[in-house]
């Protein structure tokens, strides 16, 4: 594997987060968007905190899809069986996985992968976020996405940005979803 150390959250949050303002997906199916976004992070979550402690490798176990099916698992019974919430979870974990290919440990560990040591993470982590247009396009993709979310849904004060993570309120409300969000 080459480079392993990008920990860039606003792609990783908005990718998933647009998926689930597809129509079709927003009318037809509940789901809790705090949860998507946390399994979104949840990988980067703790391979970069290892990766701090060196003790990692920016991209390692949790990178993996046995790591994902296992949290899928643990949280699926946690939230007492709550599709609504252990689906998006899982969801933003592949979604994070795939935003990551190709260079994630897919099947680790049946199938061994070289890892790269990072010696200055922080300092690549820079590096990269400004020289490297493949990263800060990304970004700054995320940043419209957001944004677009954001406005679309009328996210403008915490009530209505609380009920937009919790779920589809056009779901439970029977409204539509063009205003689901109306003070």
């Amino acid at each position: 594997m080459s480079e392993v150390f990008e920990f860039f959250l606003l792609f990783h949050v908005a990718v998933p987060l647009i998926i689930c303002e597809i129509p079709f997906i927003k009318k037809k199916f509940e789901f809790n968007r705090f949860s998507l976004i946390i399994g979104s992070l949840l990988p980067d979550i703790i391979d970069k905190s290892l990766l701090f402690m060196n003790i990692g490798f920016g991209r390692g176990f949790s990178h993996t899809i046995l790591f994902s099916l296992i949290c899928v698992v643990i949280i699926y019974f946690i939230v007492k069986k709550k599709t609504s919430i252990a689906i998006p979870f899982f969801l933003g974990l592949i979604l994070h996985l795939i935003l990551d290919l190709p260079e994630v440990p897919l099947f680790y560990p049946f199938i061994v992968y070289d890892f790269l040591v990072i010696e200055d993470p922080l300092g690549l982590w820079l590096y990269k976020l400004f020289n490297d247009p493949g990263v800060y396009w990304t970004e700054i993709a995320g940043i419209l996405i957001l944004t677009f979310i954001s406005i679309n849904n009328r996210l403008f004060n915490w009530k209505n940005l609380v009920r937009f993570l919790k779920r589809n309120t056009a779901l439970e409300n029977n409204q539509n979803t063009t205003e689901p969000y109306k003070v």
